[in-house]
């Protein structure tokens, strides 16, 4: 056999090769996460691992994080702010989308903690994410990975890695606005102004440790008014938020005894007249 024939075999079977190759439904990614048996996504290009911290404490000292790769949960506010300093950061408009959120645990019925939300998320408008991004609603409840790239004018830039959507928009503006009125006419002792606050906040609130907290309330509000059946319907939503609250259970028991006693009771004989 000459030589080229021999040169001719082996570019067919080349080109054969890659050929099957370019066919493999596990190439571009899969493979790699099949030979290297890990589970890891190599298509995202995490960088990882990443320290559960939290993000009050990111924003609050973000020296002390440089070049950390963080996790934390947060609570979505506006895709695309307008946060991009030219040469001083990494950041640069073209190649990235920008976003603002706030700490997971933030009050945000409060003003002055609604009106402190970090504008310095930055994500690849290459990545994976892009799409969760945009597509998740304001007071989402995220879960963002990703490496604190700098702390010019002492604040926290942040390059996403990752952002997971946990809950979608767990907040209206309305029930935020119900919760600071409701907080305010408790402080005030005026439980019939917070009362009715506290049931419209419920119309719009899902998380749960909020719900669990407005339902305790109203059912001990309603309960102090003599309102008894009012009280245990709240006791009961309690108890869907947090099957083993004491609290709520306690609660339920108590309404329930002082309602069948109600029922129970003689009728006062009619007066005479």
């Amino acid at each position: 056999m000459t030589h080229g024939v021999i040169r001719k075999s082996v570019l067919v079977a080349l080109l054969g090769l890659t050929g099957a190759f370019n066919a493999c439904t596990y190439w571009h990614g899969d493979l790699e996460r099949i030979i290297d048996e890990s589970e890891r996504d190599f298509r995202r290009n995490l960088v990882g691992p990443f320290a559960e911290v939290s993000m009050k404490d990111v924003i609050a000292n973000p020296s002390a994080y440089k070049f950390v790769n963080v996790r934390f949960d947060a609570i979505l506010n506006k895709v695309g702010e307008k946060g991009f300093v030219p040469f001083w950061t990494t950041f640069e408009a073209e190649r990235y989308i920008s976003f603002s959120a706030w700490p997971g645990d933030a009050k945000l019925w409060m003003a002055e903690e609604r009106g402190r939300s970090h504008p310095l998320f930055f994500v690849d408008k290459r990545g994976p994410n892009v799409l969760d991004l945009v597509t998740a609603g304001r007071f989402s409840v995220v879960r963002i990975s990703g490496t604190v790239m700098g702390d010019y004018e002492l604040k926290a830039w942040i390059d996403v890695n990752r952002i997971e959507v946990i809950e979608q928009s767990v907040y209206t503006d309305d029930a935020l606005s119900d919760m600071g009125l409701a907080k305010v006419a408790m402080a005030e002792k005026k439980p019939a102004v917070a009362i009715r606050h506290f049931e419209g906040a419920l119309k719009g609130i899902w998380t749960t440790p909020l719900r669990l907290e407005i339902h305790l309330t109203l059912a001990k509000l309603y309960e102090g008014r003599g309102d008894l059946q009012m009280a245990l319907e709240h006791y009961r939503g309690a108890e869907l938020n947090a099957p083993d609250n004491e609290e709520a259970l306690q609660g339920i028991e108590r309404v329930k005894a002082a309602l069948e006693g109600r029922s129970a009771a003689p009728e006062a004989p009619p007066q005479q007249q």
